[in-house]
């Protein structure tokens, strides 16, 4: 990986609050954790947009590295809950991604796994110590990857009334930051020796990496200070768990997507979002137009 230079989407790097345009069609993606297939189909729809006029963004809402381990990709090996099988390709994906991120206007948030490796505490799904898995497969090219990763948002908002998310929006009173600066000064640092049975109750930015549910008070008080203007936004969209279906909708004002991880190829989600027009609420979003099957 080379050191970090320029991006190709300004506002969306070494910060913690990625300000997307008023234009372009937004792409989002959640959960991908290595599975570069399901990546290069993102590319595949993010060319179209492109090749059509459209001024396509995609946003991967964390997550993108720590696949299934070798192991499962043995014969009969492979669990019905992680979905079609795959390998894990992690390594292969992150140096997509961040050399994709200087030419084209992509951009990830940071996810629970990515904080694994500069400051969160360890990810122990297929390994011990996931992030340590990835940085040995990495070699000599792990400290560019944490460069990288520090520069990764924690939320994104915009014009349009959308806001992303890494984990649900799920903060307990308090929590909430009272303006956008004030996520800014939110740390990746320091998580190490915090359990993740505390993340969830620790700050905003562990609750915002590891909450799986909110109720719709909790994010319509999102939705009130990740604003770029006097209105509330209309939505949060956001991974983290899995949703068998593709996605589900929660309330008015927030909704879960499940684009790769642990999902058959048939049920695979992802959204097609307007930036240059205002959403109301969540109820906006129609199946087959903004909410599309990945493999459609």
């Amino acid at each position: 990986m080379k050191p970090a230079a320029r991006r190709a989407l300004p506002g969306c790097f070494d910060r913690k609050v990625a300000r997307l345009p008023g234009e372009g069609v937004l792409l989002v993606a959640t959960d991908l954790q290595g599975n570069l297939g399901d990546f290069e189909r993102l590319m595949a729809i993010y060319a179209a947009e492109e090749a059509a006029g459209h001024r396509p963004i995609l946003a991967l809402c964390g997550d993108v590295v720590h696949g299934p381990s070798p192991d499962l990709n043995a014969p009969g090996a492979w669990p019905d809950h992680l979905g079609t099988p795959y390998a894990d390709r992690s390594a292969d994906l992150i140096r997509r991604v961040e050399a994709l991120s200087r030419t084209h206007r992509i951009f990830s948030l940071m996810g629970n796994h990515e904080h694994a490796h500069v400051g969160g505490p360890v990810v122990p799904k297929f390994w011990p110590d996931e992030a340590a898995v990835l940085e040995t497969a990495l070699g000599d090219d792990a400290p560019a990857l944490r460069a990288f990763l520090r520069r990764w948002p924690l939320i994104a908002v915009s014009p349009a009334g959308v806001v992303l998310t890494h984990g649900a929006p799920g903060l307990a009173p308090g929590m909430l930051p009272a303006t956008l600066d004030g996520f800014e000064a939110l740390d990746y640092a320091g998580y190490t020796d915090i359990s993740i049975n505390h993340m969830y109750r620790q700050d905003a930015l562990a609750a915002l990496l590891w909450c799986r549910m909110a109720d719709d008070g909790q994010a319509k008080a999102l939705c009130a200070r990740a604003t770029l203007d006097d209105r509330p936004a209309a939505f949060v969209a956001y991974g983290h768990d899995v949703v068998r279906e593709g996605y589900e909708v929660v309330g008015g004002h927030q909704i879960c997507v499940s684009t790769s991880y642990g999902l058959f190829d048939r049920d695979k989600i992802y959204l097609r979002l307007d930036l240059g027009r205002r959403y109301r609420d969540v109820h906006d979003l129609r199946a087959g137009r903004e909410i599309r099957a990945l493999y459609g």
